[in-house]
């Protein structure tokens, strides 16, 4: 009787650890699960774009990292992606370090970037093992807001990492090479043009 009931104990256990491995979570019953399921809860909590954005604040400081950065808009269904250094756009202080030529561009079709939602993932910083939590991080971003126009001016390199399309497949997509590309190439600056024109068209018709 005892034996059975050892082996009713271990079926279940056994079932329990394959049910967490569905979930994706360690079968083991220690800290590190317990931190798994914790974190599985904090997500659902993830509402709003201010949800997020101390969410990526709290995983930064945490574990010191300086890889996302955003801008002051919390609503915009226009979202701008980039790849730069964050010492050369800070976000942060978005009217004192924003490099010229990006402001220029969006004046030039007589848009300002604070009427954006900008999202910069600094790729010289990116590790693969941040690629599952940027990932995460964006998708929020984009199922929050739902935008309508995203704007991708992130590197080539930058690209092959990140799944948006999946996130949402109603926005209007447009490739523009990025500040850094176009600054190294100033021949780039015709397909940026002809890209903005586009945007222009988009936004004008919104």
């Amino acid at each position: 009787m005892m034996e059975q009931k050892n082996e009713n104990e271990f079926l279940m256990l056994k079932n329990y650890s394959v049910f967490l491995i569905d979930l994706g979570l360690n079968i083991s019953f220690s800290d590190q699960n317990n931190n798994e399921i914790k974190l599985i809860k904090k997500k659902k909590m993830l509402k709003t774009v201010k949800d997020v954005d101390d969410h990526v604040k709290d995983w930064q400081n945490k574990n010191n990292y300086d890889l996302i950065s955003r801008n002051n808009n919390n609503s915009s269904k226009n979202i701008i992606f980039l790849s730069e250094k964050n010492n050369f756009i800070n976000l942060d202080h978005s009217q004192q370090n924003q490099p010229e030529l990006l402001k220029k561009m969006f004046a030039s079709i007589g848009q300002s970037l604070d009427d954006f939602f900008i999202i910069n993932i600094d790729l010289l910083k990116m590790r693969e093992n941040h690629k599952e939590k940027i990932n995460t991080v964006l998708k929020f971003y984009f199922t929050i807001l739902n935008p309508v126009t995203f704007i991708d001016m992130s590197s080539e390199d930058l690209d092959k990492f990140f799944e948006v399309f999946k996130y949402n497949s109603n926005f209007s997509y447009f490739k523009i090479p990025s500040i850094s590309q176009i600054i190294k190439n100033q021949n780039l600056k015709r397909d940026a043009w002809l890209q903005l024109k586009l945007i222009k068209a988009k936004l004008n018709g919104l």
